[in-house]
């Protein structure tokens, strides 16, 4: 097993961490559950289609990546001291923040492995802004000193990288869990449930063709969306009926019945909505084109 894989095994295995990131978690809920549902969706990244952390989190690695690369040449080749180091790391440490705070609000909407894993990247996170911002002071007392700070403070936010990609690419998080192989299925019409067994107001789970679809019925109205949650993959029928809308029962996020775009987080992805009709008292439903 390759050095890194035994990394993310032994952190997620670690369930001591979530002693320590389920009170962080509550306190960063209920800061952001006072806030207008709008702020939570900026932070989350509704307006960008998809989660803004990842986003962000290109201007401290950037920035650091470029002052990195600046103290190696003036170590190696001896240039003279050159401001844009310190440029660099300031950038860095002001992006990191903006990445930190989108971070956490989509932290705090997970669970597993996943908790563990994001804990320690967080972690990780603060410890190298903390060590760039101690270099920032070093470097004016012994600049040779303070660029080994900057140097041990990159490593572990390469590091922290490596764990934030995981969450990605291996425990799905910040993806849309609808975008699987059944895109586009069912192709034809398809029956799914006599019209007079739905029932007004209360979702309902069917089958079309191997894909789950929730069906909601609201005046004389029915709509089709997929069932899974694009977030993390929660089963909207289990969910709640807000107006025009449905609840997640997972993490909450909220989705418009008519045409799926994402009312509130922390889902970014929109939801799959299925054309429907009544043919012969049956409810048929098709993939929208």
């Amino acid at each position: 097993m390759p050095a890194a894989e035994s990394l993310i095994k032994i952190v997620a295995s670690q369930k001591w961490l979530d002693r320590l990131a389920e009170p962080v978690q509550q306190l960063i809920r209920a800061a952001l559950d006072g806030q207008p549902a709008e702020i939570k969706n900026a932070l989350h990244g509704v307006w960008l289609g998809h989660p803004l952390h990842p986003a962000l989190i290109d201007v401290p690695l950037g920035s650091w990546s470029v002052a990195f690369a600046l103290d190696v040449a003036e170590l190696i080749r001896g240039r003279k001291k050159n401001d844009a180091a310190e440029f660099a790391i300031g950038l860095g440490l002001a992006g990191a923040v903006a990445a930190a705070i989108a971070g956490l609000a989509d932290w705090s909407q997970v669970d597993g492995r996943a908790k563990r894993i994001g804990a320690a990247h967080g972690a990780m996170n603060l410890g190298a802004t903390a060590l760039y911002a101690l270099a920032l002071v070093a470097r004016k007392r012994s600049r040779t000193q303070g660029i080994g700070v900057s140097m041990l403070a990159y490593a572990i936010a390469l590091s922290a990288a490596y764990l934030g990609g995981h969450l990605v690419y291996g425990e799905q998080i910040g993806v849309d869990h609808t975008a699987t192989a059944d895109q586009g299925e069912p192709k034809k019409f398809v029956a799914v449930l006599p019209e007079k067994d739905l029932r007004k107001g209360k979702p309902r789970l069917v089958m079309a063709d191997g894909v789950a679809v929730v069906l909601v019925k609201q005046d004389e109205t029915i709509y089709a969306l997929a069932n899974t949650c694009t977030h993390l993959g929660g089963p909207l029928a289990e969910g709640k009926l807000e107006g025009n809308t449905i609840r997640c029962p997972w993490h909450g996020s909220r989705f418009c019945l008519e045409n799926g775009r994402v009312v509130e987080s922390p889902a970014t992805f929109p939801e799959r909505v299925f054309d429907v009709r009544i043919r012969g008292g049956q409810i048929e439903i098709r993939a929208q084109s």
